[in-house]
């Protein structure tokens, strides 16, 4: 009863202990961001749209570039051309006539791309002029769909004596030879070059990742979309809209790895099929008892012509049995075994005989009879 007593009042203890350390803790309310409108979420640079036009800029994205649109776009000088770098491997035309829209006084923010060693872009007319060097680094992962946790800083750039924008450039290339202003992150590694080419300015840029919806918000990038546009009314997006599909990613990170993958699904398959398979349980569960083996093997002995087998391991299984009857019986004549087995047998003699000195009869109910009988006389012993 002592114990009963004890437990109920560790219990009772224990809830009152529980009860004061809940009211006791400072219970706040938090928003939690779960992500953007869906009006938003259709386009990753939604957001720096509506920014620019409380400038006083207008942001135009150009999915698809004929060659009327072209001249047209090349036409004007006071605007900013942000270019992603492959767009140039879908467009001859515009690969020629970039570097004359520049050097007129054009104002282009070229931004690179991660394809651009798949796509051969070192090659493109315009790049050639640009008289830089793009390092592309390996394995470099960045993630920028984070909705709530703060950016950090990797670069600072300075864009005038006292002003300094803190911002995450992203870190997947290292550009060299840059002939202008050069902008490097915590790393010492160049990630932006900012420089005159002719009449015209030209800012290499590692991406356009500061801008989208998720990283505007986070340290300066707002303030740096802004100091990029000063001065025009007018921003043409070009972006590169063919991308390859994932297998085809995969096989560039590591084609090794695909390979040794499909080599182990193909064996796996080829395991569980063709060496294993499923196990079946037959329609009817029937025992088959030893008789019926051994019938269905005399069966085939006299349907192939292999009756003297069969004789021949009759007569052999009763003198077996008879020598275990009749010690050294195989060493006692014809008529000395005829009389002992009719002795323990209890049978007539000559019919002993004639069961031993007997030939097996050619018909088959005759030589069922024979069988027959011979078992009888070996079970008889």
């Amino acid at each position: 009863m002592k114990l009963k007593y004890i437990l109920i009042t560790l219990c009772i203890a224990l809830v009152t202990w529980l009860s004061l350390f809940l009211y006791s803790l400072d219970w706040k309310k938090h928003e939690v961001e779960v992500g953007f409108h869906s009006d938003v979420s259709k386009d990753s640079f939604t957001m720096a749209q509506r920014l620019l036009t409380k400038h006083g800029v207008q942001w135009h994205k150009i999915k698809h570039l004929n060659d009327n649109e072209q001249d047209s776009l090349l036409s004007k000088k006071k605007q900013i051309l942000i270019l992603d770098e492959a767009a140039l491997n879908r467009s001859h035309g515009l690969d020629e006539q970039l570097a004359q829209w520049v050097s007129d006084g054009g104002y282009l923010v070229y931004i690179l791309n991660k394809q651009r060693d798949e796509l051969g872009l070192n090659n493109t007319a315009f790049f050639q002029n640009l008289g830089i060097t793009i390092k592309t680094k390996e394995n470099i992962f960045e993630n920028y769909f984070v909705v709530a946790e703060q950016r950090t800083k990797n670069t600072t750039l300075t864009v005038h004596n006292n002003v300094q924008l803190d911002l995450e450039l992203s870190r997947a290339f290292d550009i060299k030879d840059c002939p202008g202003k050069e902008t490097k992150n915590n790393d010492d590694q160049v990630v932006m070059c900012d420089s005159s080419f002719g009449n015209g300015r030209i800012i290499v840029m590692p991406s356009m990742s500061p801008f989208i919806n998720y990283q505007l918000r986070h340290l300066d990038h707002g303030s740096f979309l802004i100091w990029l546009t000063q001065g025009y009314e007018t921003i043409n997006y070009i972006p590169y809209l063919s991308y390859p599909n994932w297998f085809a990613k995969l096989w560039h990170w590591g084609w090794q790895w695909v390979i040794s993958l499909v080599v182990l699904v193909i064996l796996f398959i080829w395991h569980v099929s063709s060496r294993v398979g499923r196990a079946y349980a037959p329609d009817s569960m029937r025992s088959v008892s030893f008789e019926h083996h051994i019938r269905a093997v005399a069966n085939y002995y006299t349907r192939y012509g292999f009756e003297q087998r069969l004789f021949t391991a009759l007569k052999k299984d009763f003198h077996m049995k008879a020598e275990s009857r009749i010690p050294n019986f195989n060493l006692l004549s014809q008529s000395q075994q005829v009389e002992v087995i009719a002795k323990l047998t209890k049978l007539d003699k000559q019919q002993v005989a004639d069961l031993i000195n007997m030939q097996p009869p050619k018909s088959d109910q005759q030589r069922t009879d024979y069988i027959k009988l011979y078992k009888q006389l070996r079970n008889a012993l």
